[in-house]
């Protein structure tokens, strides 16, 4: 396990199908750190998530519009920062309904990946970037192995 201060970078153009090489470059990095195959999981999918939004929605699959991520870990919090470069702002869902309300019609499907994002993480942050755009913070705690 690395217990220092490190982290990684990473900037793709607003094309689907990247957002497969970003679960891949995080998801070794959680491993590399001593994250655990079932957090790695849940991380990957959650960044899946965050990279097909800021493509689709943030920066409207404009190829020319760049996502950038940056992933840190400090010995204990891994975080994980998805940031578009659009100037149309994620919409926030401010009372999610649940998946079974969404299937079953009572609420819009709309938003599902947000409360996926929101239910694989231990922290789930969305914000205006400091230049135009929007960043989705990602944030898992380490957690001590049991050994038997």
């Amino acid at each position: 396990m690395h217990n220092g201060q490190t982290s990684i970078e990473l900037i793709f153009p607003s094309i689907l199908g990247y957002e497969v090489v970003a679960r891949r470059v995080v998801a070794t990095f959680a491993d590399f750190v001593g994250f655990d195959q079932a957090r790695i999981d849940d991380l990957k999918t959650a960044v899946g998530e965050a990279c097909i939004n800021a493509i689709e929605h943030g920066n409207q699959l404009q190829p020319d519009l760049p996502v950038y991520i940056t992933s840190s870990y400090d010995g204990h919090r891994f975080a994980v920062d998805v940031s578009d470069t659009g100037t149309n702002p994620l919409a926030i869902i401010k009372e999610p309904k649940t998946i079974e309300e969404k299937l079953a019609g009572a609420a819009s499907l709309r938003g599902m990946g947000m409360m996926l994002m929101a239910a694989l993480a231990d922290e789930f942050i969305v914000e205006p970037s400091a230049a135009p755009g929007n960043t989705v913070r990602l944030i898992w705690y380490q957690r001590e192995v049991a050994h038997t």
